[in-house]
């Protein structure tokens, strides 16, 4: 009985100290399951800047260094003024970014704000072609299936399922004419029960991650912190 008492890790040890900063961070960060309070503003503020801090370190160290100052140092030593022309460049298109801060300037920093949109969506447009096609390509399938090439996910059973759900759920979205039809009515409430079910198995999966992160925190405090049951 007395190996579930708390026995606290002693804090005067690097192991120790790293312990009892986790569980204080811990038991500030579930103080707002009580209420919104100065301890839980703290810790949520003190994760803000180290996230800050962190992601400030890892730009020096990952980005401008390998990816600006080498290449630049590298240029001049070799003579090669196309590489040092282009890392010019590169820190003039980032100081126009603090045009912001200016009326005068704020024409720059429109300039690399359009470049960076322009970027990011030609990015985003080709990652959604080789994220969807894919998908696409993969959604036509037929009901009939040659017995030699029937899987658990790929036999008539199945793929006429996958068509009925597909067919009513993007009925559900067909808005070009007005639902009156029975078929496409029917089509349509039913594309919405299985739209309703995805979302609760989205959410599920969504509290289930929470709790446990929340399970793992408490394993903390009650085995390494508080060391019951050692």
């Amino acid at each position: 009985m007395n190996a579930w008492l708390p026995n606290p890790v002693s804090p005067f040890s690097y192991q120790g100290l790293t312990v009892w900063l986790g569980a204080i961070a811990t038991l500030a960060i579930f103080s707002f399951l009580f209420r919104e309070n100065r301890v839980y503003r703290f810790a949520e503020h003190t994760l803000l800047g180290l996230g800050i801090g962190f992601g400030i370190a890892a730009t020096i160290t990952d980005i401008i260094i390998p990816k600006w100052w080498n290449p630049l140092t590298q240029g001049l030593r070799g003579h090669h003024y196309g590489i040092v022309a282009l890392a010019i460049v590169e820190v003039l298109l980032g100081l126009f970014w603090y045009g912001l801060y200016h009326r005068k300037t704020v024409w720059l920093s429109r300039i690399v704000m359009g470049l960076s949109i322009g970027a990011g969506a030609g990015l985003a447009f080709k990652a959604e072609i080789n994220d969807k096609l894919p998908q696409i390509i993969a959604s036509f399938k037929s009901p009939y299936v040659p017995a030699a090439e029937v899987t658990a996910f790929n036999n008539p059973i199945s793929n006429t399922v996958f068509i009925a759900v597909m067919l009513s759920v993007l009925s559900y979205f067909f808005f070009s004419v007005e639902q009156r039809h029975p078929v496409l009515r029917a089509g349509s409430r039913i594309g919405r029960v299985f739209l309703m079910l995805t979302f609760g198995v989205f959410f599920s999966n969504a509290i289930m991650t929470r709790m446990s992160v929340f399970i793992e925190r408490v394993w903390f405090l009650l085995t390494q912190w508080l060391r019951m049951g050692a």
